[in-house]
C-alpha cells in the first residue's frame, strides 16, 4: 500500500510539471514574458514557504558558508535553469523542450562515472547512447523555423544546468538541509536576481492580463508547493528509482498537451527521439532498481 501510494504521488507530480509548460505558453501570450514569468513562479510562493518553515519551528538561518552554496546552486541551477528552459517554449514545441530538458538523469550519469568514481554498467553506457541518439534525432529542422536550433540550444543548456544542480547539492552537503528550506532560498535567489535583472533590461513589467496573474500564480503554488511536496512523498514511500520510472510521464504529458492544446506538429523522427530520451532515463531507473533490491538481498543475506 505504501509503494502504491508513492507511485500515485510519482504520477500526480509528473502530470503538474507536464502541464506547466503549457500554462507557461498561456502567461507569453497574455502580457507577460519568460523573466517575469520566472520571477513571479518564486516570488508568489515564498510567504507559503516562509510560514511553513516557521510552523515547524525549522529556522531561516543559514552559515556564511551556506549561502555561498546556495547562491551558486540556485543561481546557475535554479534561475537559470528556469529561465533558458521557459525562453526555448518561444522558439520550439513545450513538448520537443521539455523531452530535451529531460536528457539531465543521463548527464549526471556520466559526470558521476567521470568524477565521482562510479562503475560504468552496461544500464548506464546503453542509456548515454539512447539519450545522445534521442537528442541527434530531435535536432533534425525539418520544417521548423529558423529559431529552431536557439530553442534547442535553450532546452540542451537547460538540462546542462539543471544536472548542475542535482550534482551540487549532493556534493556540496546541502542535501541535508531541509528541503522546504532549500526550496525557499531557491525562490528567494531566483526572484532577486530576475527583479533586478528585469529591471536592467525593462522586462520587468506589471502590464500582464487578469488572466495572466492568476496563471501565473497558479504555477508558482502547483510547481513550488504542490509538485515539490509530492516529489518527497513518492520518494519516501516508493524510493528514488520508482519516482525516477514515473517521472517519465512529465515529458509525454507536455507532447500530448502540446498538440491538443496548441495544435504543435510532430514527425516519426522527432517522436523516434523524445521515445529514446525516455528510454534512457526509464533504463537508468531500472538500473537503480536492480542495484537497490541486490544491496536489500545482501543486508538479508548478512
Amino acid at each position: 500500500m505504501r509503494k502504491a501510494r508513492g507511485m500515485m504521488f510519482a504520477i500526480i507530480s509528473a502530470l503538474i510539471f507536464g502541464f506547466t509548460p503549457i500554462m507557461v505558453r498561456e502567461t507569453l501570450s497574455n502580457g507577460s514574458n519568460v523573466i517575469m514569468t520566472s520571477f513571479l513562479r518564486g516570488f508568489f510562493v515564498i510567504p507559503f514557504l516562509a510560514i511553513s518553515l516557521k510552523s515547524r519551528n525549522i529556522s531561516l538561518k543559514v552559515t556564511k558558508q551556506e549561502l555561498k552554496k546556495l547562491i551558486l546552486m540556485c543561481s546557475i541551477g535554479g534561475c537559470i535553469t528556469m529561465t533558458m528552459l521557459y525562453a526555448s517554449y518561444q522558439y520550439i514545441s513545450v513538448g520537443l523542450a521539455t523531452s530535451i530538458h529531460f536528457i539531465f538523469p543521463t548527464i549526471v550519469t556520466v559526470y558521476s562515472v567521470m568524477f565521482l568514481n562510479e562503475k560504468m554498467t552496461k544500464y548506464k553506457f546503453v542509456s548515454l547512447i539512447a539519450s545522445i541518439i534521442g537528442v541527434i534525432l530531435l535536432a533534425n529542422n525539418v520544417g521548423g523555423s529558423n529559431n529552431f536550433p536557439l530553442g534547442m540550444f535553450l532546452a540542451v543548456a537547460s538540462g546542462c544546468t539543471y544536472s548542475f544542480y542535482l550534482i551540487y547539492m549532493d556534493v556540496s552537503g546541502l542535501k541535508n538541509m531541509d528541503s522546504v528550506k532549500v526550496t525557499f532560498y531557491n525562490c528567494t535567489i531566483n526572484s532577486t536576481m530576475l527583479f533586478i535583472f528585469g529591471l536592467i533590461t525593462g522586462d520587468f513589467t506589471l502590464s500582464l492580463s487578469r488572466y495572466a496573474w492568476i496563471i501565473a500564480f497558479v504555477i508558482s503554488i502547483l510547481v513550488s508547493v504542490f509538485g515539490t511536496l509530492f516529489i518527497q512523498l513518492s520518494i519516501v514511500n516508493a524510493g528514488v528509482s520508482t519516482y525516477t520510472i514515473f517521472s517519465t510521464l512529465e515529458p509525454i504529458t507536455s507532447v500530448i498537451l502540446g498538440i491538443i492544446l496548441f495544435n504543435e506538429t510532430t514527425d516519426p523522427r522527432r517522436l523516434l527521439g523524445c521515445f529514446m530520451i525516455f528510454m534512457s532515463v526509464m533504463i537508468l531507473a531500472v538500473s537503480m532498481r536492480f542495484q537497490e533490491r541486490k544491496a536489500k538481498g545482501m543486508v538479508n543475506n548478512e
